[in-house]
Formats: structure tokens, sequence, C-alpha cells
């Protein structure tokens, strides 16, 4: 399956400079060539992956879907942190702070954040081991 996500925004700059910090995290580069309302990051956009923040094709105000979230997995918990980290600091808010939940599996390592759009975000790893990452 070839896959790509669009979060729309009413403000690109600010947008690009959040998902610049978030993804500069998750080794993600910015892709070239786009133009001035939209912006994508990724390492195979030949393979339709990626993932995008544009203004609204219709003209109308971007808003937020109750429900919808879009999760990027992490190499570590560490990278978790980080990208949280990032988020906050380039005009994020915290959802929900890195670490382990208590309704997921005790591996399960995730943050949460909202874009400076109110869109909202996760970063998670699987596998981890508090004795190897007391970090956490």
């Amino acid at each position: 399956m070839r896959l790509y996500t669009t979060y729309g925004t009413n403000d690109l700059k600010r947008a690009i400079q959040f998902y610049d910090a978030v993804f500069s995290v998750l080794e993600q580069p910015r892709l070239k060539g786009w133009t001035k309302d939209r912006a994508g990051w990724g390492t195979d956009p030949a393979s339709g992956t990626g993932f995008w923040v544009c203004t609204p094709f219709d003209g109308k105000p971007a808003n937020v879907g109750n429900g919808t979230m879009i999760a990027f997995p992490a190499g570590s918990a560490s990278q978790v942190r980080r990208f949280h980290a990032a988020g906050l600091e380039h005009g994020g808010t915290d959802e929900g702070k890195p670490g382990i939940r208590d309704y997921y599996a005790p591996d399960f390592y995730v943050a949460y954040l909202r874009d400076p759009d109110g869109n909202k975000l996760s970063c998670f790893y699987y596998h981890y081991d508090l004795e190897k990452d007391p970090g956490g």
C-alpha cells in the first residue's frame, strides 16, 4: 500500500517550523520542490509515503477532527522524549507526557502532542525496557 497523510494548517510558516523540529528528531527531512502553500517530510516520496501540511484547497480555515491522530514510530524511548520536547519547544501543546500507560502493553512507550493548529500527534516505541532505559 502506498500512503501519505496530510494535515491542514492556518499558518504554514509556523507549521513548517514545528514539523521541521519534530521530524528532525525522527530523521525525516523536509522534501524539496513543493509550492508556497504546502510542505512535506519523509525519506522515500517515490513510494508514496510521507507527511504533508498545507493550507486547505477549498480556502476555508483548517480545523481539527475529534478522534483523529497520526502516530509516528520511533527507534527508542529517548527518541520519543526528544520528539515530545521538540514539539513543545516549537509551539505544540502536551497531550500526554512520554511514558508507558496502564491501558497499553508495558513495553509500549508513547507520548502525545498537539501541533500549533491543534492536530493530535503521537510518537511511539515498541519493546521498551525500563531496566535498559531508566530515563523514561
